[in-house]
């Protein structure tokens, strides 16, 4: 990290609040499969950094009225902490990446950047660490974890309001024709199949 990365992986620390599968550890996995991404796409990789360090800097849980707002908000603070400490021209490609990250907010990434860091987020949440962070968010919200009836949404709308099971169908399995990058799409694919067969295996034992 240069000293700029190493003031704002301690602002995220300062700043971020923890909830269901958000965390630091989270930030980090994202800005390191975001710099596996650059390598292969290319990108501005100060950009790609603060922005994947950033993306989370405004944390509202899963259920808070104003979720879909959260990576407006972060993408705010994060420009007006750089203030001063950036090219103003970068600024703006980190607010693009960091506002269109989210999926729930519904932004088209344009930059190289922003789509980097928007597949770097997404893969997060696919693959054996998606399903520990599904069940740790939907545990921490007091969901129960499958339907009763028809658990696996074959013949009803997925409700992950209540559900755990029911965000892989709302969301999670849709992740992978959301992504930007070819390489970002490579990776999602092997992680997709991973957890269609835990599904699989989940329907095997009930």
């Amino acid at each position: 990290m240069n000293t700029l990365t190493q003031r704002a992986a301690l602002f995220m620390r300062q700043e971020m609040a923890i909830t269901g599968g958000h965390d630091p550890m989270h930030i980090e996995r994202v800005r390191m499969h975001a710099r596996n991404i650059a390598r292969v796409e290319g990108g501005d990789l100060l950009v790609i950094d603060l922005a994947a360090l950033l993306h989370d800097i405004v944390n509202l849980a899963k259920n808070h009225p104003e979720r879909k707002m959260a990576s407006t908000l972060a993408a705010e603070k994060a420009a007006a902490w750089l203030q001063g400490q950036l090219e103003p021209e970068r600024i703006e490609r980190v607010y693009e990446a960091i506002r269109c990250h989210s999926f729930s907010a519904g932004f088209i990434p344009r930059s190289l950047e922003a789509k980097i860091v928007s597949d770097a987020d997404n893969l997060d949440a696919l693959g054996a660490i998606g399903i520990a962070r599904t069940f740790e968010c939907g545990g921490s919200l007091g969901q129960a974890t499958f339907s009763p009836v028809d658990p696996f949404c074959v013949e009803r709308e997925p409700d992950d309001q209540r559900f755990i099971v029911d965000h892989f169908y709302k969301k999670l399995l849709l992740l992978k024709d959301r992504f930007y990058t070819r390489e970002g799409a490579r990776l999602a694919e092997h992680r997709t199949a991973f957890m269609q067969a835990f599904l699989a295996q989940l329907q095997e034992e009930i």
